[in-house]
Formats: structure tokens, sequence, C-alpha cells
């Protein structure tokens, strides 16, 4: 054997060797790209569940959160009372079907988005001036506010609403929009005003019944003085006088008859800011004692 046969070989060998340890080496490289590779798998199988997990859980939030959504809808327009919500300024962002329809006779897509400067034709300019400046005034307070106003709904006629707003804040404090209930007064209103007006007439009755009481007396007794002196000045210059007295006499019964005939409180100016019961558009029996002044009058032309 030559040196160049033990070269070759060795040559061999040596490549041998070489390609022994690369594939050896690949091998190991193989086996760990294959456990990394299957780590991975776990990972990213552990993270589609998670996914899935996150997904389902998301959807049932959504669901929930719908059907709240949904609840407080049908809540929202089950109230009796019209609901309106405002932003910063002054835009209508949400309001229930009794407001809608029975105050501004609109639907609901009609009004969000608008400013009640914006409905004149439901909103008289006054009316919304009014609004506005207590809604000022809700803000200046940062808290509730109540207030009586008309309001003038869809079929035209006002009615007296007590206004509650509240003022809508996040979670820093910061105001960004109103809400309003508005509850009917009208009927506690109209009530309250017949039942002081009730209280007002038995007060006056209670004077007028103690007046007539204290007057009747002495007045049959000048009454009776009166025709005494005229049966016996029929000749004289007092017989005048007498039958004036006996006139001013009848005025103070038809005032009295009149007094007994209160059947509602009327009054009138008298001396500047003085305001008193006007007896004569108060009672009933008015019209008889004018009727009867008006036949003694034409009698005695005649």
């Amino acid at each position: 054997m030559t040196f160049s046969f033990w070269m070759l070989l060795l040559i061999f060998l040596g490549a041998g060797i070489w390609g022994l340890r690369r594939f050896h080496n690949q091998a190991r490289s193989v086996q760990r790209l294959k456990v990394s590779l299957e780590k991975t798998n776990r990972r990213l199988h552990a993270a589609e569940e998670e996914y899935q997990k996150a997904y389902e859980k998301w959807e049932n939030d959504q669901s929930k959160l719908r059907n709240y959504l949904q609840l407080m809808d049908t809540l929202f327009n089950t109230i009796p009372n019209p609901i309106y919500f405002k932003d910063e300024d002054g835009v209508y962002h949400g309001c229930n079907r009794v407001f809608s329809k029975r105050i501004l006779g609109l639907t609901r897509d009609r009004i969000i988005g608008r400013r009640p400067q914006e409905l004149s034709e439901q909103i008289p300019a006054d009316l919304a001036a009014v609004y506005q400046r207590e809604e000022a005034r809700m803000i200046e307070k940062a808290g509730p506010h109540a207030f009586e106003a008309p309001v003038q709904q869809a079929d035209g006629l006002r009615r007296d609403y007590l206004f509650s707003l509240a003022p809508v804040t996040d979670d820093e404090g910061k105001f960004y929009g109103s809400v309003a209930v508005l509850y009917d007064l009208t009927e506690k209103n109209r009530a309250t005003r017949d039942r002081l007006e009730k209280e007002k007439l038995e007060s006056v009755l209670e004077t007028a019944g103690g007046v007539c009481h204290e007057l009747n007396q002495p007045l049959q007794a000048a009454s009776g003085y009166a025709e005494i002196m005229a049966a016996h000045l029929t000749d004289t210059k007092a017989a005048g006088y007498v039958e004036k007295l006996t006139d001013q006499l009848d005025r103070m019964r038809d005032i009295t008859d009149k007094l007994q005939g209160i059947t509602r409180v009327e009054v009138t100016e008298y001396a500047g800011d003085t305001r008193i019961i006007d007896i004569h558009k108060s009672s009933e029996k008015s019209n008889d004692a004018e009727r009867r002044t008006k036949a003694k009058d034409v009698e005695q032309k005649t």
C-alpha cells in the first residue's frame, strides 16, 4: 500500500466521522425543533382555548348587555311619566314614548339629535327659555333641581308639570348631560285651588254671617224708628230727610242680603294696592237686589 492510499483512507474516514457528527448534530437540532414545535403547538392550542373561552364570555356579556338594554328600554317606555335625556349642549339624546307622543307628538327619531329651539312648533320660545334657565340653575347647583312650569302638549293644551332634573356625570365628575322626569300637576293644582277657594269662601261666609247677624237687629230698630218718624213728619221739611234715611236703610238691607247670598269670592281693587271682596259680583242675590232698586227708582219717577 502506498502513501496515497493511506491518505485517501484517512480522508475518507475523516469525512465519514465528520458526516456522522454532522448527522448527529442535525438529528439533535431536529429533535430540539420538534420539541419546540410541540411546545408551540401546545401553547397555540392553549391560546386557542383561551380565545374561545374569552370569545364565548364576550358573546355572553354582549347578550347580557343587549338583554339589559332591552330591559331598560322596556322599563323606560313603561314609566307613565315623560322622560328625556340631554347632553351638555342641550341636544336631546333620548326620551321615552310618553314624552315623544304625548308632549311633542313626534317620533323619537325626529327628536333625538335636536335642540328645543329647533322644535319651535312643539316647544314655544317662551317655554324653551324657561327650561333653559332652569337647566342652567341645575348645572350651577351641580345637583338635582326641581321646578314647576307649563308644558304645551301635542294636543295644543298647556298643563302644569313638575320637572325633576338631575345632572349626569362621568367617573371624574365631569358634567355631560341631564335627565328630566316630568310629573303632571294639573289636576293636583286644580284641586288645591278649589280647596283654597272653598276655604276662602267658608271664611268669607263666616265673616259675612257674623256681620249680618250683628247688623240685622240695629238695622231693624233703625227702620222702625224711621217709619215712626215718617209718620209724624209728613208735613215738615224733615220728611225728605226721613225718606232719604229710609232709602239708605233699604240699601243697607240689600247689602246684608247680598252678604248672606255670597256663593263665590270675587275681589276688586280699592284705594290703590288694596283688594276687597266685591259683594255685588260674589252674591247670587245681587241681581234680585238690582231689580228691586230699579223697580223702586221707576216707581219714584212715576
